[in-house]
């Protein structure tokens, strides 16, 4: 039984549309640039010559844009707009590059995975993940929760002494990069198996300076060739959804092998929490949405189980284990295993 008013679940319906709306406009306006040109009031007039837009569809965008609050009026009788708010934010904010790849993302993968989510569960066939312009969004959002990451990394026991670090699937790169900068003794090893992603992983070390004391390879880490016991932590951030779970003890061992003596092995993990620190900055709907379009993938497997984890660490003779938490209600964290003599 519903015991909140009519009015309440009317005004429940309208935001859930508005939101949808709004994310199609954010993408159409960073796509075409249009908030970027809006920095400086401008006409719909003059966005449709200079940026070459049928008028029509332009004039309905910006009245759409304007009602959502992303752009304003600044001079009534000519009708100018200039941006603000939310689309303001995204262009000024720090982490602007990681906010729209999210953006893109929720419009590009998570809506073609909605969109077939209906056969899906019905026994339609899943599809694959794959694409560079796919790889390259996640890199990107992953770096939202880099700078608490490399924080939560600095508690676990023996991380701070490594001296050899291994980063397996290491996207861009800024992981390894930070570590570095943090930690100036340290040399480490990235692996990535997309070449375009790994190329800009190169970039990345190249403009830090740190060429003498990292590495990026392009490969699968299950099949490179890497000399055992020749690292004193090895991170696989954000990673583990790619492994099946029937996978994860081999992939756990052959980690450990790689490790030396007291190595520790760090693995990042988003998790659905029901904590209410996580409920309320709206974690536990973004994982649990994360979770879903995961699984909605042939390749990809889904969030995993924190019990199961520390379960397949143990199996793979990791003596040691534990957790580091860093997001609001453990909505992310770092488990960890060390390998003990």
């Amino acid at each position: 039984m519903n015991w909140l008013p009519r009015q309440w679940y009317e005004w429940a319906l309208r935001h859930t549309l508005a939101g949808f709306a709004r994310t199609h406009l954010l993408k159409t306006g960073i796509q075409l640039e249009l908030f970027e040109a809006l920095r400086v009031p401008r006409t719909a007039n003059q966005l449709a010559r200079e940026h070459r837009l049928a008028p029509d569809l332009l004039q309905a965008w910006l009245r759409a844009a304007e009602a959502h609050g992303l752009i304003r009026i600044v001079r009534e009788r000519e009708r100018a707009y200039q941006v603000c708010g939310l689309a303001l934010w995204l262009l000024e904010s720090e982490q602007s590059e990681s906010l729209v790849a999210i953006v893109d993302s929720t419009v590009e993968n998570h809506g073609a995975a909605f969109d077939r989510m209906a056969g899906m569960l019905q026994g339609d066939v899943r599809p694959d993940f794959v694409g560079t312009a796919d790889s390259q969004r996640a890199a990107h959002a992953a770096r939202l929760v880099e700078s608490r990451a490399l924080e939560a990394l600095g508690r676990i026991p023996g991380a701070r002494s490594a001296k050899r670090v291994l980063d397996i699937g290491c996207g861009y790169g800024t992981y390894l990069r930070g570590l570095l900068l943090r930690y100036r003794d340290i040399h480490g090893l990235g692996i990535e198996r997309d070449p375009d992603v790994a190329a800009i992983a190169r970039r990345n070390i190249q403009s830090a300076d740190l060429v003498r004391r990292a590495e990026i390879r392009v490969g699968d880490f299950m099949s490179m060739e890497i000399d055992a016991g020749s690292f004193d932590l090895i991170l696989l951030n954000n990673s583990l959804y790619y492994f099946a779970p029937s996978s994860r003890e081999e992939l756990f061992q052959r980690v450990r092998s790689r490790l030396g003596d007291d190595g520790v092995f760090a693995i990042q993990i988003p998790l659905v929490s029901d904590r209410w620190a996580a409920r309320i900055s709206g974690l536990t709907t973004t994982t649990a949405v994360f979770d879903l379009f995961l699984r909605s993938h042939n390749n990809l497997y889904g969030l995993p189980d924190l019990a199961e984890v520390h379960a397949s660490l143990a199996a793979a003779g990791f003596g040691s284990v534990g957790e580091a938490a860093f997001l609001p209600g453990g909505s992310a964290r770092y488990v960890w295993g060390k390998k003990v003599r």
